[in-house]
């Protein structure tokens, strides 16, 4: 490297650590963790199990100072209701087994949700209820299943940044882009027997993923746009008749 590249180098260091607040976080070693979830399952009687987790947070930008802040995941030793965890809250009644029932709710809503954003035709009459039970949920792969958790605010959050990074990287013009983005928040629901466009949107994800910094913040989404891709490219002639 030539002194004037070196020079120009660390000037660009310079410029983005002037505009950039980065929050660091101690996470603790796989050691470390391993004691407090021990500490944690100690403490419920052994009532949960404790899972590491890890929550990203989104890049946000002052529009006065132009400062983006960046923080960074944290690592967090989670503590769910075990088996018999459930079994002691649907004995013990009252607001444990209210927030229990919430829960299913949530799950179920979101279930209903996904379904509707597929067919917009659907209404109460024609609604297929059978898609509801909870043994059919149950066996929705998991990526799918977590689609109909994520904030609309992170759907849009990540439509944005597609918009924003993807036309420098595939020399697409800004509608395009735009389109495509449109596409992926409606989690592919109008283009779901498409399989050309599917193929399509399935590599730009990839290049999306290779192309933004903030790619780990919208993994969740693309996530379950692959998967949600993967099981339109793959349903059977009579699986669609079916759902006709």
């Amino acid at each position: 490297m030539s002194d004037t590249e070196q020079v120009t180098t660390q000037e660009t260091e310079a410029a983005t650590q002037a505009t950039t607040n980065i929050i660091d976080v101690q996470n603790p070693t796989a050691e470390e963790m391993a004691g407090i979830t021990e500490s944690i399952k100690a403490n419920y009687n052994f009532d949960v199990d404790v899972k590491p987790v890890n929550f990203n947070f989104k890049k946000s930008k002052d529009k006065a100072t132009g400062i983006e802040t960046i923080r960074n995941s944290v690592q967090l030793a989670m503590p769910y209701p075990s088996v018999q965890g459930i079994v002691n809250i649907l004995e013990t009644g009252g607001k444990q087994l209210d927030l229990l029932m919430d829960a299913v709710e949530t799950i179920v809503n979101s279930a209903a949700r996904e379904l509707l954003y597929d067919d917009t035709s659907l209404t109460a009459a024609t609604f297929p209820v059978d898609k509801l039970s909870w043994d059919f949920i149950a066996n929705i792969p998991k990526v799918q299943r977590r689609g109909g958790g994520i904030p609309k605010e992170t759907w849009e959050a990540f439509g944005q940044d597609y918009c924003e990074v993807m036309p420098s990287v595939t020399g697409k013009t800004p509608e395009q882009i735009a389109n495509a983005a449109k596409i992926l928040q409606n989690k592919l629901a109008a283009v779901k027997t498409n399989e050309a466009v599917l193929n399509l949107l399935v590599e730009q994800l990839a290049v999306y993923m290779d192309a933004s910094p903030n790619a780990a913040e919208y993994q969740e989404c693309v996530e379950f746009l692959l998967n949600k891709a993967d099981t339109f490219l793959n349903v059977s002639e009579e699986e669609l008749l079916a759902n006709l």
